[in-house]
């Protein structure tokens, strides 16, 4: 089979296509219509997708490295993305798109972006080790993320902080985290659910093309977003690839796992980070801008998916030495080179306060 046909590129090359049949069918979806998908992503499938994956939580101990590489990547992710928001937005008037990048470039959707290169060019015992390599990110996602959201924001929603524990479980997020730890902690398993576990999956596996298609129908193309978005990428791609190269030289990684490690750490941003936000904003917290932190995600999937494809078409070994070698010099000054290039235009305050939720 070549590689065009394998699964990973197949798949990378269908969202593509989601994504542009929703730019095609923009036009007949009014504002309010587009605000009810999101919030049928947020509050229907999104739920179910977590859900599913607290349920397949399981840890051995003879495979700690990965969970503790996670957990290393979840905080180098933050501070890499807390530079590059910070040197790109200073000062108190640019502050609402600064939070919006600082909280999305430090998420991570590996689940969406890279397990599926994983099982396809490393192998079906490596999906393992990546489902642990991702819990640490899960975790912050789902329960360090809104907190951290809501100490950075500017302002409001205290009424929200105290709310019931009744009050809390009406969002049927907060309703999936609690039942899908239930299920991990008594060893109920997924399939034990029966009709119950079909009906979620069906719900969790549709929020990927519904998810593309509003991409194709939100991404901008105009003004300072476009540019931002991808010099933010590639500086939180930079950091990444410099992160993995500690991993290869503190863990001494080689192979097969230098490859997952490579692939994960590749990943494109969450729109979990971006339903957080959403939520956050919801309760009354001010100070960030949806829409900047949605094209975020809507630029970072076709990047990363670029991404992951050639380092699968490439020799694995030489894939892994350039992403632990060259890479993160190149990021870096790629980085460099594209925030000059567009400084005057991205820290134009008049340019993001008309955006500001």
């Amino acid at each position: 089979m070549s590689a065009f046909a394998s699964e990973g590129v197949q798949k990378a090359l269908s969202f593509l296509c989601l994504a542009i049949f929703g730019r095609l069918i923009k036009g007949r979806f009014s504002k309010p219509m587009v605000a009810g998908v999101q919030k049928l992503i947020l509050d229907g499938m999104l739920p179910c997708v977590i859900f599913k994956a607290l349920c397949s939580i399981k840890l051995d101990a003879s495979l700690l490295k990965w969970p503790l590489m996670g957990a290393v990547f979840v905080v180098a992710q933050l501070a890499a993305s807390a530079l590059c928001s910070s040197l790109v937005f200073p000062g108190d008037r640019l502050a609402a798109p600064r939070r919006s990048a600082l909280a999305e470039l430090g998420t991570a959707a590996p689940g969406l972006s890279a397990m599926v290169f994983v099982k396809e060019f490393v192998g079906d015992h490596a999906a393992g080790h990546a489902a642990l390599f991702d819990l640490p990110t899960k975790l912050y996602l789902i329960f360090a993320l809104p907190k951290l959201l809501r100490a950075a924001g500017g302002g409001g929603g205290g009424a929200a902080g105290g709310a019931s524990a009744l009050g809390l479980l009406k969002d049927p997020l907060n309703v999936s985290i609690v039942a899908g730890l239930a299920c991990a902690v008594s060893g109920t398993a997924f399939a034990d659910l029966a009709f119950v576990g079909k009906a979620v999956t069906a719900l969790a596996s549709a929020q990927t093309p519904v998810l593309f298609l509003l991409i194709g129908m939100k991404l901008k193309f105009e003004g300072a977003t476009p540019a931002a978005c991808v010099v933010l990428l590639v500086g939180r791609h930079a950091a990444n690839y410099a992160c993995f190269a500690g991993f290869v030289k503190v863990l001494g990684l080689a192979g097969d796992d230098a490859l997952t490690a490579l692939l994960m750490v590749q990943a494109a941003v969450s729109v979990v980070g971006w339903s957080q936000m959403a939520k956050a904003s919801e309760a009354g917290v001010a100070g960030y801008n949806l829409d900047f932190a949605f094209d975020i995600v809507g630029y970072s999937m076709p990047l990363t998916m670029l991404l992951q494809t050639l380092a699968c078409l490439s020799d694995p070994a030489q894939a892994t030495a350039r992403a632990a070698t060259v890479l993160p010099v190149a990021g870096a000054a790629l980085f460099a080179v594209g925030f000059l290039a567009i400084k005057s235009s991205v820290q134009d305050p008049k340019a993001w306060e008309k955006k500001a939720d």
